[in-house]
């Protein structure tokens, strides 16, 4: 029966000790064994289904590429499996030996020999058990084993704490190689999908890692995996992001953000000469290109390897290491986009999308509003229509080549477009920057996204302004036009005077200050991630001083400018026709004074309120009260303004 007992021990049941429901279980129908002999060979019993249960996951998990049913293989579980092998089973085999040798010495040896000599590793079996089924269960895979074996050293003691060490710095042995092969060459061998990070183009990984089944068979195929296979595919640097159900609790998010970051970057050094319009730009990437950790690689391996060779993972050692990684590539790329000229190119974003160029808009508005009446002309080329503005004031050609402009409706309505007006046709209107290489990176198409919100905004009121001026000219060359035109010429004259005062408050207080704020953190800063925090910061607080993230002014604002091209456009049909309609002239005026007032009140509450707007608030309050009109008239507007919603 002893022999029975150690051949189920060793997972391969008999007579006695079946193997069934997924367990040992003792057969004493002949009652060949005592009570107190059947409670102890349970006890031992439990120790080999343990052992059993980790032996099988070992077996299935070897291969490290394969499937097992629905549960995926990967490295991290072949890593384990390795490390499970390594540890507790071969110390259990030593113990099963050694109670072998016993029982050969002395073959009447008592059952309570064989407990005492399994029951010390009983709790480890137990544990590991407990892991096995908490990966099976769950189909844990990949970085989330990291998460699981560090949660159960957390709640283990002494000799299974240990155990789980041990385990834990195996299978992290997987995540600092591959955080070696995308810190330090951008690339990222993740046939499984396991790691945290993921690019659009992962499956650049070599087909034969799936046949890696231990750490170090991973670092000889990885080291054959040389960088000319995956550089062509790189040509064009991947889009990166990270999966956060695969990112281990224990590594903080800020962290990950940074190993993001390098890696990403890496890729925009490493494999530089990007492709742009079908033309490659090699001049500035190549002369970076292989070169970003060039003279500190070996420290930095180094540093990852001292990782490695730790017992347990430690969080505050594994930030710094990735924050001194990071603050090399950061400092890097600051040179190259400072090579690259980023305040020239911010120069002439500010130039186009900001209106930094009053005078090409100035020539622009006449040239396209004939292509924007309704329905817009399907023919017509906005981009050439700009670089004919640019070309008139004499702007460079190397400028204006890098600005598309078109009209970008609503997917929903695109085909419809004589539904659209010509208003909404203007808003309507997209421009779009070729970033050259690496700038793309800084300016992505989000940023483009927010250039965009506040160019329509600034166009709106550089365009309402040129109309104003313009209908000076009709009603100075036409003369009186008529009943009504005193009362035209002073609407107009109000008008004029409100959208004056706050494009000088948009050019003065908001873009010119904001600009220069961030030319300064650009000079003053060595750090590309300081770079992009300063243009976020930037292209936040512009939208915010123009109101664009506050709907209440945002609308009122909106409300003014489209009454300002209702009253022009009404009073340019009245030059072609001979005559003014004072009525609509008067209802126009009783609207603009509404909603002028309506304006002042809001950024009146606004300000009071609302302690983050406080500042640019007042500021435009004392651009378009700078006489103290609407303060002094504030009583009567505001029963203009009740009476006029009661009528409504």
């Amino acid at each position: 029966m002893l022999h029975d007992l150690l051949a189920a021990m060793k997972g391969h049941g008999g007579g006695i000790f079946v193997w069934q429901d997924t367990k040992f279980k003792v057969n004493n129908d002949l009652g060949l064994l005592h009570p107190c002999e059947v409670a102890i060979v349970e006890e031992i019993m439990d120790v080999a289904t343990n052992f059993k249960k980790i032996t099988a996951f070992c077996d299935a998990h070897d291969g490290g590429g394969v499937e097992t049913g629905d549960h995926c293989g990967g490295i991290y579980l072949s890593s384990l499996s390795a490390a499970l092998r390594a540890t507790a089973t071969t110390t259990f085999h030593h113990t099963v030996l050694e109670l072998e040798k016993k029982l050969l010495f002395d073959p009447e040896l008592p059952l309570t020999t064989a407990l005492v000599t399994i029951r010390p590793i009983g709790p480890i079996l137990a544990t590991l058990a407990n892991l096995v089924t908490q990966i099976k269960e769950k189909q844990l895979h990949g970085c989330q084993i990291l998460e699981t074996v560090h949660n159960l050293i957390a709640v283990s003691v002494g000799q299974v704490k240990e155990v789980f060490s041990r385990i834990e710095q195996k299978v992290h042995a997987v995540l600092y190689h591959q955080l070696t092969l995308w810190l330090l060459h951008g690339l990222l061998l993740d046939p499984h999908q396991e790691f945290f990070i993921s690019t659009c183009a992962s499956s650049f990984s070599s087909s034969a890692s799936t046949t890696m089944s231990t750490t170090s068979s991973l670092s000889q195929q990885t080291e054959t995996l040389s960088l000319e296979e995956s550089s062509d595919k790189m040509a064009s640097t991947p889009e990166c992001h990270l999966r956060l159900e695969m990112l281990p609790a224990h590594i903080p998010l800020s962290v990950a953000e940074k190993v993001l970051f390098i890696g990403e970057f890496i890729l925009v050094f490493e494999h530089g000469a990007l492709r742009e319009n079908g033309e490659s730009r090699p001049s500035l990437a190549s002369s970076r290109s292989g070169k970003v950790l060039k003279k500190r690689e070996g420290e930095f391996r180094g540093l990852l390897a001292d990782l490695a060779a730790e017992q347990s993972f430690s969080v505050d050692k594994f930030s710094r290491a990735i924050e001194t990684i990071r603050n090399c590539v950061s400092e890097e790329l600051w040179k190259l986009v400072m090579e690259a000229d980023i305040l020239g190119e911010l120069s002439d974003l500010k130039a186009v999308f900001l209106l930094g160029r009053g005078e090409l808009f100035q020539t622009l508005v006449p040239i396209i509003t004939p292509f924007l009446l309704t329905p817009a002309d399907p023919c017509a080329d906005f981009t050439e229509l700009f670089r004919s503005a640019g070309r008139q004031v004499l702007m460079e050609d190397n400028v204006l080549e890098k600005f598309t402009l078109s009209l970008k409706m609503p997917p929903k309505t695109a085909a419809a477009t004589s539904s659209h007006t010509s208003e909404e046709q203007w808003h309507a209107l997209w421009l779009t920057y070729s970033a050259r290489w690496p700038l793309h990176k800084l300016l992505t198409s989000t940023a483009q996204d927010k250039y965009n919100a506040i160019f329509t905004f600034l166009l709106d009121v550089r365009r309402a302004q040129y109309r104003l001026q313009q209908l000076w000219l009709v009603q100075r060359r036409s003369g009186r036009l008529g009943e009504g035109s005193c009362l035209g010429w002073t609407l107009r004259h109000h008008m004029a005077l409100l959208i004056d005062n706050i494009q000088y408050y948009l050019q003065a207080d908001v873009l010119e200050s904001q600009h220069w704020q961030l030319v300064k953190a650009v000079n003053e800063t060595q750090d590309y991630q300081q770079l992009v925090t300063a243009h976020h910061v930037f292209l936040a607080s512009v939208a915010a001083q123009c109101f664009l993230h506050s709907p209440v002014v945002a609308r009122a604002i909106h409300c003014l400018l489209g009454l300002v091209h209702r009253f022009c456009a009404h009073l340019e049909s009245s030059v072609r026709n001979g005559s003014t309609d004072k009525e609509v002239v008067e209802s126009l005026h009783e609207e603009f004074e509404r909603a002028a007032a309506q304006l002042f009140f809001m950024l009146s509450n606004l300000r009071l309120h609302r302690t983050d707007q406080q500042q640019h608030t007042s500021q435009l309050i004392m651009r378009i009260d700078y006489n103290r009109y609407y303060s002094h008239h504030s009583g009567s507007l505001q029963r203009l303004t009740t009476a006029c919603k009661e009528g409504q």
